[in-house]
C-alpha cells in the first residue's frame, strides 16, 4: 500500500476526518490513476463525515457520501489493500441512517443521533491489518 494513503486511511479511522481530507487531496494532486481516483473518492468521504459531525450538515452530507458510493462501484480499490465491498455497505447505510434522521439540527436528540452516528461511521477496511482476512 502507498504510504501516504495509508497515512491518511489511519486517520480517517480515528475520526479524523479534516485531517484525513487533507492528506487525501494532497495524494489526488500528486498521484497517477488509478490511485488519484481513490484518494479523490475517499476525500469525498473524510469530507462527508467531517461535514456532518462537525457541522451538523445533512443534504451536503448526503451528497458527498452518495457521489462517492457511486463512484467507489467503479474504481479497483483491492489493489491498494481497501475492501471495496465492505466500503460500499458502509456507506449506503451511512446514507440510510443520515436520510432517516431529518433535517433536525439542535437539540439533546439530534445530539445522540450524531453520537450513535458517529460510533457507526463507515471504516476503511484494509486486507492483510488485524481483525481482516487476506484477499486471496
Amino acid at each position: 500500500m502507498n504510504e501516504a494513503l495509508e497515512r491518511a486511511v489511519k486517520l480517517f479511522n480515528q475520526g479524523k476526518y479534516l485531517e484525513a481530507s487533507e492528506h487525501l487531496e494532497r495524494i489526488s494532486q500528486d498521484a497517477e490513476q488509478p490511485l488519484k481516483e481513490i484518494a479523490s473518492v475517499l476525500n469525498r468521504v473524510a469530507a462527508a463525515l467531517h461535514l456532518r459531525f462537525n457541522r451538523g450538515s445533512y443534504q451536503g452530507s448526503i451528497n458527498l457520501l452518495s457521489q462517492a458510493l457511486f463512484a467507489v462501484e467503479e474504481i479497483e480499490m483491492e489493489r491498494y489493500g481497501i475492501d471495496r465491498e465492505q466500503l460500499k455497505m458502509d456507506l449506503a447505510r451511512m446514507v440510510e441512517e443520515i436520510r432517516s434522521a431529518g433535517r433536525e439540527r439542535s437539540g439533546l436528540k439530534h445530539q445522540m443521533r450524531l453520537f450513535v452516528e458517529r460510533r457507526r461511521a463507515p471504516k476503511i477496511k484494509l486486507y492483510g491489518t488485524a481483525g481482516f482476512r487476506q484477499k486471496d
